[in-house]
C-alpha cells in the first residue's frame, strides 16, 4: 500500500482544523526492515513496533485494563508474531492536540491515531489510510453512526473502538416531590416545558426542572447537546456535507426558541458553569430533575448515590419531530498514511473489532461496544438504563457534528456566542441567527 505525503503547506492549513476535544495522535515509527538480497537465506523477520499515542484502554500502567490489553495484543501477535504495540501517553485534549501539531510539522508521522470528530478534513488531504477493505466482512455488523464521522469521498478512514450516545435522564425523587408521575417521561418539547415549569415552581428555589449546559468551558460541550435537539427538529447546522455553516436555517428558530424557554427552569447560574461534571451532577444531588445525558451517566448516577435514575429517549418537537440522538464518547481509530507499517497498523485497529474485545468494552472499560452483535449480547444481560441506550444505538438516527474545513474553533465560537446572547438577552431569535450567520460567513471567507 503506497503512502501519501502531506506537504508542510497543506498541514499548516490543516492544523487549524484540530479543535480541543478532537483528539488525534502521532509518533515516529522505527525503520522498516530491509529485504534480503541475492540467493542467501532470508533472515528472520525483524521485530517491528507499532506506536500509538493515548489509545484508550491500552496504557499498560492501568492494571485494571489488562484483560482488554491482553486480548488485543493476543489477536495482533497471532497474525504478526514479530510485531508489538507500544502505548505512549501524550496527554489528552489540548495537550494532545499540541503534540500532534508539533509531530506533523516536524515530519514525524504516526502509526495508529485516535479521534472522535474532525477526521474528514484530514482524510481529504490524504493524511489517513482508507479502511474499507479491512472491514468489508464485518461492515454490516458495525453501527453506521459510529464511523460516520470518518467517512468522506465514499471511503471509511476510521472505525469505532467503543461508543456512546445521548439520552434523557430523570431524577424520580425530585419529580415526585413536585407531585408528578416519576414513571412517565416527557415525550415532546411541550410536555418537557410543562413539567419543568411545574417542578421549578414546586421547588421554591430548592430544586429546578431542568439542567442546561451553556456555551462555556469545553468548546463543543454544550453544542453536542444542542445538536441533538436540532436533529430532532430536522434543523441542520450545516450544508454542503458539513463544509458550510447554516446557523440561520429557518428550522433552527424553533430549536433556539425552545432552548430559551427551557433555560428559565434551570438552577440560576448553572448554565454558565464551565465544569461539565458540576453541571450534570446537580441532578444526582436533587437540585435538578431532568437533563440530556450520555450513556455513561447510568454508572455515574449510581456511583454518585442516585440508584433509581430513569432513562428515556430525548423529547422531540410536537409537530414533525424526528426521534434521534447523537453519538458521543465515540472513540475512532485511524491509521495515518505515512506509517511505515500500513498492513500491521491497519490490522491492529481491526483487533478492536473482535468479539472478545468488543465485549470487554463494557465489562472492562465501562463503555458501550460499537458492533451490533456485541450490543445485542450486552443487552441480554443489561439493566434497564443501559438497555435504553443500547436500543438507541441499534435503532435511532445517530447524528454527528459538522466538521468545518475552515477555522472550526472560530466557527463554533460564533455559535456559542449566539447561545450566550440567546440565554442572556431578549434579542429576537431570527436576528441572533442572522448575526451568527454573518459572523460565520466572515470566518470562512477570511480563512
Amino acid at each position: 500500500m503506497r503512502s501519501q505525503n502531506v506537504s508542510r503547506r497543506k498541514f499548516l492549513q490543516l492544523s487549524s482544523l484540530v479543535i480541543t476535544g478532537a483528539t488525534l495522535a502521532a509518533c515516529t515509527p522505527p525503520a522498516a526492515p530491509q529485504a534480503s538480497g541475492g540467493g542467501a537465506a532470508a533472515p528472520a523477520a525483524q521485530p517491528i513496533e507499532i506506536i500509538g499515542w493515548s489509545v484508550n484502554g491500552m496504557d499498560p500502567a492501568a492494571a485494571v485494563n489488562k484483560p482488554y490489553q491482553d486480548a488485543i495484543n493476543a489477536h495482533f501477535t497471532a497474525k504478526y508474531p514479530n510485531a508489538t504495540f507500544k502505548f505512549m501517553d501524550m496527554g489528552w485534549d489540548e495537550k494532545l492536540r499540541q503534540n500532534l501539531v508539533t509531530a506533523l510539522l516536524g515530519g514525524t508521522p504516526p502509526d495508529v491515531i485516535v479521534g472522535e470528530n474532525y477526521i474528514q478534513p484530514y482524510a481529504e488531504q490524504n493524511a489517513f489510510l482508507p479502511m474499507d477493505d479491512l472491514i468489508a466482512d464485518i461492515k454490516s455488523d458495525m453501527v453506521e453512526g459510529t464511523y460516520a464521522a470518518a467517512v468522506t469521498g465514499g471511503k471509511i478512514y476510521g472505525i469505532s473502538q467503543f461508543t456512546g450516545c445521548f439520552g434523557f435522564e430523570r431524577n424520580p425523587d425530585v419529580i415526585e416531590k413536585a407531585g408528578l408521575d416519576p414513571e412517565k417521561a416527557p415525550a415532546t418539547w411541550s410536555e418537557l416545558l410543562e413539567e419543568a415549569e411545574k417542578i421549578t415552581t414546586a421547588g421554591k428555589d430548592q430544586f429546578y426542572g431542568y439542567t442546561l449546559q451553556g456555551p462555556v468551558g469545553f468548546l463543543i460541550g454544550g453544542i453536542l447537546r444542542f445538536a441533538v435537539y436540532s436533529k430532532t427538529a430536522g434543523a441542520d447546522l450545516d450544508k454542503d456535507e458539513g463544509k458550510t455553516p447554516w446557523f440561520n436555517n429557518p428550522k433552527s428558530e424553533k430549536v433556539l426558541t425552545f432552548l430559551r424557554q427551557i433555560h428559565k427552569f434551570t438552577p440560576p447560574g448553572l448554565s454558565f458553569n464551565p465544569d461539565e461534571g458540576q453541571v450534570y451532577s446537580q441532578l444526582f444531588k436533587g437540585v435538578s430533575a431532568m437533563q440530556i445525558c450520555g450513556s455513561w451517566h447510568v454508572k455515574w448516577a449510581k456511583d454518585s448515590g442516585l440508584q433509581n435514575a430513569k432513562y428515556s429517549p430525548v423529547p422531540i418537537p410536537d409537530k414533525d419531530g424526528i426521534p434521534a440522538t447523537g453519538v458521543v464518547g465515540n472513540v475512532i481509530l485511524s491509521v495515518m498514511s505515512k506509517t511505515k507499517y500500513p498492513e500491521e497498523s491497519l490490522y491492529f485497529c481491526r483487533c478492536f473489532q473482535e468479539d472478545d474485545a468488543q465485549d470487554m468494552a463494557s465489562s472492562v472499560l465501562g463503555r458501550l461496544p460499537s458492533r451490533r452483535g456485541a450490543l445485542e449480547r450486552l443487552k441480554a444481560k443489561a439493566d434497564e438504563g443501559n438497555k435504553m441506550f443500547i436500543d438507541l444505538l441499534l435503532t435511532a438516527d445517530l447524528g454527528v457534528l459538522p466538521q468545518w474545513r475552515k477555522d472550526p474553533q472560530k466557527i463554533w465560537a460564533v455559535y456559542n456566542d449566539l447561545i450566550t446572547k440567546l440565554l442572556t438577552t431578549d434579542t429576537g431569535v431570527t436576528q441572533l441567527m442572522d448575526e451568527a450567520q454573518k459572523s460565520a460567513d466572515a470566518v470562512v471567507a477570511a480563512a
